[in-house]
């Protein structure tokens, strides 16, 4: 079973202490939200599990099943399965959407029989068709001058697309409407009913009315320093995060 676990995390961030101790586990299928305040290293923790250069270990482990992340190049970490939504999805000029999906799944697909690019290029018209994206946005160079719902959908695009075991998906609610989050949320929720493991990066729980989630944790200081069901996450809409961090 390929379970994410992250044990005593620190991490810097241009010399500075950000991560200070993370513990998380999360199985193989299992959703799981992480919310904090500003500055809790949310993002920090996202963009360290995909070996962001900036990202510096001091200490600590990431393992995905037989992987060791912390030991692995983000290609490699990406071959894994592990695959990052962004928060701020950037512009790739002069590449397609079409074409950087089918090269990327034509990669992961290496060794393997029966890949087949036109069928390839008929299951991202069926994707893009579910999240209401405009087919001559697939045409397109990824990203430019696409508006921020775009981007977020493209995002998970992507991810509902190529072979991910491990998603972590960044505050992928920020810019989108009511309906365009729901569309979302229900290609979230498939991700989760194919046995992907789903980690949610949010500072709202209005995204969370549409997908189970089995945990919720509060970071604060590059720590966790509360867990409990979803039901903490209705708490932390009505009453903010003051009772369960430090000042």
């Amino acid at each position: 079973m390929s379970t994410l676990i992250i044990k005593d995390l620190h991490v810097e961030l241009q010399h500075k202490p950000i991560l200070n101790g993370i513990n998380l586990v999360v199985k193989e299928g299992e959703t799981c939200v992480l919310m904090g305040p500003n500055g809790s290293g949310k993002s920090t923790l996202g963009h360290t599990l995909l070996a962001h250069p900036s990202c510096v270990i001091k200490k600590g482990s990431i393992t995905f099943g037989k992987h060791k992340l912390s030991k692995m190049k983000t290609d490699e970490i990406a071959r894994a399965g592990v695959m990052l939504a962004l928060q701020h999805p950037q512009a790739v000029p002069g590449v397609s959407v079409v074409n950087l999906l089918t090269v990327a799944a034509r990669k992961f697909a290496e060794n393997k029989k029966g890949f087949s690019p036109a069928r390839f290029r008929e299951s991202i018209k069926e994707a893009a068709k579910a999240l209401h994206v405009q087919p001559e946005f697939l045409t397109r160079s990824l990203n430019e001058g696409f508006s921020g719902g775009e981007k977020k959908k493209m995002e998970i695009l992507q991810l509902s697309l190529l072979p991910a075991k491990c998603v972590i998906i960044d505050e992928i609610d920020s810019g989108l409407d009511i309906d365009a989050l729901k569309l979302v949320a229900k290609q979230i929720s498939k991700l989760r009913a194919k046995g992907t493991s789903v980690v949610i990066i949010t500072h709202y729980n209005r995204i969370l009315r549409w997908i189970d989630t089995d945990r919720v944790h509060i970071m604060h200081k590059g720590k966790i320093v509360k867990s409990g069901t979803s039901t903490l996450a209705d708490k932390i809409e009505k009453g903010g995060y003051a009772n369960y961090i430090d000042s």
